[in-house]
């Protein structure tokens, strides 16, 4: 009797030892602790250490510990104020001059041509004025010839208002083949310039913004056609210089009209605090110790020192990260998204 009790009390035991190892394995694997510490007590010298625990992203900003941006190289900088006037933004880029160049070519054979088949014409006229063997349906088909040639160094000519614009057109027939050679060797580049609210006029000033740096070109009047994604007729222009070996071709620019009415205030935002990215250009602000938030560059325009953006959700003294902002956008990236009442 007394050996079954004895056998019995060392069965429970067993059970509740066995019991007891398969919660403790389960909290443990469910990640359960009390104040830093698994249930059970302190872990094991040989245990691995738990990774860090990944930022913290929510409708406020994305929280990162000072070790993180340490490793990361986040450094800030304060927006400093400034003024402009208001003028219009849109778009430039640069346009291919190979279709301009066989237009040169052209040119230069019809005009080869019509000069020939005119001093023929010339000397069958004076042939047949000295009655010199030369007969008078010689001569006319000689000035029709003359005239047939003639005609096609005009159309030629006039390739250049109907395929590029009468901005370009107002070169002349000789600047066209000048243009070309020019832009074959990288010394001018031609710009479409497009803006929302339609074309600057012919000799305004519009500013690009070459990232780096800034370059001032001339309109020289409209392009042939419109832009089927802004509905808005475009501008050309000539970027001349060693800048213009800088645009590549189908390359998007920012641009800029100044006008003479009333200045607005606002910051320079660094051109290394931008992030392009979620098709907008935004930059990441300090919002408090260890967290930063995303603030949506609006109406922005480019400058020298960088780009103007209008006060409002940015303001003078704001501290913006101007190194290490890609980082910061890939954490953002790869946070765990804030979970909803549900």
């Amino acid at each position: 009797m007394a050996l079954g009790r004895k056998t019995g009390a060392v069965a429970l035991l067993l059970i509740g030892g066995v019991l007891g190892a398969l919660v403790h394995a389960g909290l443990s694997h469910a990640g359960l602790s009390y104040g830093g510490l698994s249930h059970g007590g302190a872990p094991d010298a040989d245990e691995a250490v738990p990774a860090a625990a990944p930022p913290a992203n929510d409708a406020g900003g994305l929280t990162v510990d000072a070790a993180t941006q340490a490793r990361a190289g986040i450094a800030l900088a304060p927006l400093m104020a400034a003024r402009e006037s208001q003028g219009a933004t849109g778009y430039a880029r640069a346009i291919d001059a190979g279709p301009l160049a066989a237009i040169g070519a052209e040119i230069e054979s019809a005009r080869a041509a019509a000069d020939a088949s005119a001093r023929e014409a010339r000397r069958l006229a004076a042939l047949a004025g000295a009655d010199a063997g030369a007969a008078q349906r010689e001569v006319e088909a000689a000035r029709a010839q003359a005239r047939a040639d003639a005609a096609r160094r005009d159309l030629a000519c006039q390739r250049v208002t109907f395929e590029f614009g009468a901005g370009l057109a107002r070169l002349g027939c000789n600047g066209v083949e000048a243009l070309a050679r020019q832009a074959a060797a990288g010394q001018v580049a031609i710009v479409r310039l497009d803006f929302p609210g339609g074309a600057p006029q012919p000799g305004a000033p519009v500013q690009l913004d070459l990232a780096p740096g800034t370059a001032q070109v001339r309109v020289l009047g409209p392009a042939a056609a419109g832009d089927s994604q802004l509905q808005s007729g475009g501008a050309l222009a000539l970027l001349s210089g060693q800048q213009a070996a800088r645009v590549g071709v189908g390359r998007i620019l920012a641009a800029s009209t100044a006008s003479a009415g009333p200045v607005r205030d606002g910051v320079i935002v660094p051109r290394s605090a931008i992030v392009r990215a979620d098709a907008g250009l935004f930059v990441w602000r300090a919002a408090g110790a260890n967290r930063f938030e995303r603030v949506l560059l609006e109406d922005g325009r480019a400058q020298a020192q960088g780009w103007f953006v209008p006060a409002g959700r940015l303001h003078a003294g704001d501290k913006v990260v101007v190194s290490g902002a890609g980082t910061l956008l890939g954490l953002d990236h790869a946070a765990p998204a804030p979970v909803g009442d549900d």
